[in-house]
C-alpha cells in the first residue's frame, strides 16, 4: 500500500515511517506541508492509497488539507487518517467533518497503528476492486446494492466506516449525549434495479437530505450504511421526538415523491425505527448504539412516504 505522510516535523516523519515499516507498510512518502502534499498527490503517476495527516502545521493545517484532498479526484475516496497530538473533542469533530476516516493521537502506539493501517489497507483493496469492476462491467449497475457510499448533501454527512470510527473516538461516556436513529428505504432494491448508478446515488442522497433536515436542530450526522439503510447520529438535547421527526419526514417525502412522479420514478418509501441510546453505565462497545438503531428499524412498522395498499407493489 502506497502511503503519504504529511507532518511539518521531519523527525516525526522518520519515526512514523519506521513504525509503518515495522507494521509491514514500507512504501511511504513523507512531506512537510499541505502544499507539498497537494503537489505530491497531483504529480504522482502511481496514486497514493492512504494518507496520514498532522493537524497543526504552519500555513495550511491538516483540517483544511483534508478538505482539499477530498476534492481531488485521486484521493476523494481513499482512507485519510489524522495523526495528531490534539485529543480535544473539537479537533476530533472538525477532522471527521472535513472527511477524515480515522483519528490517532500522538504518541503513536504500534499495535493501534497496526490495527488502523490494516483497516485502511482493506479499504484500499476494496477501492481498487471497485475500480476494476467499473472498468470491466458495462451493465446498468456496477455499484453493489449492499455497498455504503459517501452521500452528496449540503448538510452534515459521513461515510459509515468514518462514523463508526468517530463513535469509537467519542468513547462510551461521551456517547451518552447522543442517540442513533436508523431509517430504511424499503423499496431500495427496486430503485436500484430501475436506476443507473448516478440515479440511485442521487435518490439515496435526496433521502439523506430529508433525514438531515428533520434532525438539523440536533446537529445530526447522517450516514448511508448500504442496502437502503441510513443511520443518523444526533445530540440528545433538545429532546428528540420520533413522532415529530416522522411527521417532518413524511411532509418532505410527499414533496420529493411528487417530483419523482413528474420524472416517472417510483416513490421512495421509508421506515423509521426507535432510537438507540446508551445508559450511563454500559460496558458494551460504543458502536453498539448504531447496531441497535439499525435493528430497531428492521423491526419497525412505521412507513413514511405515502404508503398505501395501492402502491404496495413498490415494496
Amino acid at each position: 500500500m502506497k502511503i503519504l505522510v504529511v507532518d511539518d516535523d521531519p523527525i516525526f516523519c522518520e519515526l512514523i515511517s519506521a513504525e509503518l515499516a515495522a507494521c509491514g507498510f514500507k512504501e511511504v512518502h513523507a512531506v512537510n506541508s499541505g502544499a507539498a502534499a497537494i503537489s505530491s498527490v497531483r504529480e504522482s503517476s502511481n496514486p497514493f492509497e492512504c494518507i496520514l495527516l498532522d493537524i497543526d502545521m504552519p500555513g495550511m493545517d491538516g483540517i483544511e488539507l483534508c478538505r482539499l484532498l477530498r476534492a481531488e479526484p485521486s484521493t476523494t475516496g481513499l482512507p485519510i487518517v489524522m495523526v495528531t497530538a490534539r485529543s480535544e473533542i473539537e479537533s476530533v469533530d472538525k477532522a471527521f467533518a472535513a472527511g477524515a476516516t480515522d483519528y490517532l493521537t500522538k504518541p503513536i502506539d504500534r499495535r493501534e497503528l497496526q490495527g488502523r493501517m490494516t483497516m485502511a489497507s482493506g479499504m484500499a483493496r476494496e477501492r481498487a476492486a471497485r475500480k476494476a469492476v467499473l472498468v470491466q462491467n458495462t451493465s446498468t449497475n456496477t455499484l453493489p446494492f449492499e455497498e455504503p457510499f459517501q452521500l452528496q448533501i449540503d448538510l452534515s454527512c459521513m461515510d459509515y466506516l468514518a462514523l463508526q470510527n468517530y463513535v469509537l473516538k467519542l468513547g462510551a461516556m461521551r456517547m451518552f449525549s447522543y442517540i442513533a436513529i436508523a431509517f430504511q428505504v424499503i423499496n431500495a432494491r427496486q430503485l436500484y434495479q430501475t436506476l443507473d448508478n448516478s440515479g440511485f446515488r442521487d435518490t439515496m442522497s435526496d433521502v439523506a437530505e430529508v433525514i438531515a433536515e428533520a434532525l438539523v436542530i440536533n446537529d445530526a450526522i447522517v450516514s448511508y450504511v448500504g442496502s437502503g439503510f441510513f443511520v443518523a447520529l444526533a445530540k440528545r438535547i433538545p429532546e428528540v421526538s420520533v413522532e415529530e421527526i416522522a411527521n417532518q419526514i413524511e411532509m418532505k417525502l410527499q414533496t420529493l415523491n411528487d417530483w419523482y412522479s413528474d420524472l416517472d420514478q417510483m416513490p421512495v418509501l421509508v421506515k423509521i425505527g426507535s432510537p438507540g441510546a446508551r445508559g450511563i453505565v454500559n460496558l458494551s462497545a460504543a458502536t453498539e448504539i448504531l447496531d441497535t438503531a439499525l435493528q430497531n428499524t428492521k423491526e419497525s412498522t412505521t412507513v413514511l412516504g405515502g404508503y398505501s395498499p395501492e402502491n404496495s407493489k413498490c415494496i
